[in-house]
C-alpha cells in the first residue's frame, strides 16, 4: 500500500470504518476462538453449540459495543501508523520499490507495535479483564508480528497476482486486494497462534508469570496441541477480517485521491495561456 498526498487522519478514519464493518461480520468467530482457547471444546461446532445452548444467538455477539470500539480503534491506529511509517521511510530517501514486501512488513511491524501499546492492550479490559495493561507483552508480541505478516503477505500475494494477470498494483480489481488481504490474515493467524493462546491465558487470569510461564502451564495441562487452540475459528476470522479491512481501506483512500482529470486541468489552462501569449 503506497502512501498518497493526503492527511494521515484520512487513513485513521478509513481504518476505523473498515474495522467497524469487519466487526459486524466476523465477531462470532472471535467469540468462538476465545472460548476455545480458554475452555476445553472438542471442535468449533461443539463450541458454537455450547454458546447457543447457554446464551442463544446473542451469545456470539456478547459484548458487541466494547468489542466494536476496540476493533475499530485498533484498525484506525494500525492503518494510520502504517501510513506515518511509510512516509517516514520515503522521507529518509529509502527506495521501497526495490523490496516492497519487506518494507511493508517492516512498517507493519512498527504499526502493530504501536497499535498494541496505544490501543489494544489497554482496551482488552473492556472485554472483561481487569488491569489496564494485563498481558501487554503478549499482546504487543502478537500484534507486532501479526500485522507485519499481514502487510508483508498482502504485498507479496498482490504483487504475484498482478504480475501473473497483467494488472498494475495501484489499479488492480478489488478482488485482488480482497484475496491478498485474506491470505495475509490467514497466514498471520497460523504462524502466531501460540502467542495468541498465551495472551488469552494471561488475560483470563489463569496464566503463569510472564509469557514463558503461561506457555509452560498451557503445555503442561493440555499438551503442545493446545497452542493451536482456536486456530480454525481464528484463521477463518482473520481471512475474512483482513480481506474486508484491506479492501475497504483501499476503496476509501481511493475516494480521497485526486483524479487524473482534476490534476491535469491546471496544466491545460496554463498551456492555453502560454499559447495565447505567443500568438
Amino acid at each position: 500500500m503506497a502512501p498518497e498526498k493526503r492527511s494521515t487522519l484520512f487513513s485513521f478514519a478509513a481504518g476505523g470504518a473498515a474495522g467497524a464493518l469487519d466487526t459486524c461480520i466476523t465477531m462470532p468467530l472471535d467469540t468462538v476462538k476465545t472460548q476455545m482457547q480458554i475452555n476445553r471444546h472438542a471442535s468449533v461446532v461443539s463450541c458454537v453449540r455450547t454458546i447457543l445452548r447457554h446464551d442463544g444467538a446473542a451469545g456470539l455477539y456478547y459484548g458487541f459495543g466494547p468489542f466494536l470500539l476496540q476493533a475499530s480503534g485498533k484498525a484506525a491506529v494500525r492503518f494510520c501508523m502504517f501510513d506515518v511509517l511509510v512516509k517516514a521511510v520515503d522521507a529518509a530517501g529509502i527506495d521501497r520499490t526495490q523490496r516492497p514486501a519487506v518494507w511493508s512488513g517492516v512498517c507493519g511491524l512498527g504499526a502493530g507495535l504501536a497499535e498494541a501499546l496505544l490501543w489494544t492492550a489497554p482496551t482488552e479490559r473492556v472485554k472483561g479483564v481487569a488491569g489496564l495493561y494485563v498481558g501487554a507483552g503478549a499482546t504487543a508480541a502478537r500484534q507486532a508480528t501479526s500485522v507485519a505478516m499481514r502487510f508483508f503477505f498482502l504485498d507479496s500475494v498482490k504483487g504475484s497476482l498482478c504480475g501473473g494477470l497483467g494488472y498494475e498494483k495501484r489499479s488492480a480489481p478489488s478482488w485482488v486486494t480482497f484475496i491478498s488481504g485474506g491470505v495475509g490474515g490467514f497466514l498471520s493467524a497460523v504462524l502466531n497462534n501460540p502467542i495468541d493462546v498465551v495472551k488469552s491465558r494471561i488475560q483470563s487470569g489463569n496464566g503463569g508469570v510472564g509469557m514463558l510461564g503461561a506457555m509452560r502451564e498451557v503445555v503442561a495441562e493440555r499438551g503442545l496441541s493446545a497452542l493451536g487452540a482456536g486456530l480454525q475459528a481464528r484463521a477463518a476470522r482473520l481471512f475474512m477480517s483482513q480481506a474486508i479491512q484491506f479492501s475497504v481501506v483501499e476503496k476509501l483512500l481511493a475516494l480521497g485521491r485526486p483524479s487524473r482529470a482534476v490534476e491535469e486541468k491546471p496544466r491545460v489552462r496554463l498551456a492555453k495561456v502560454a499559447t495565447s501569449a505567443v500568438s
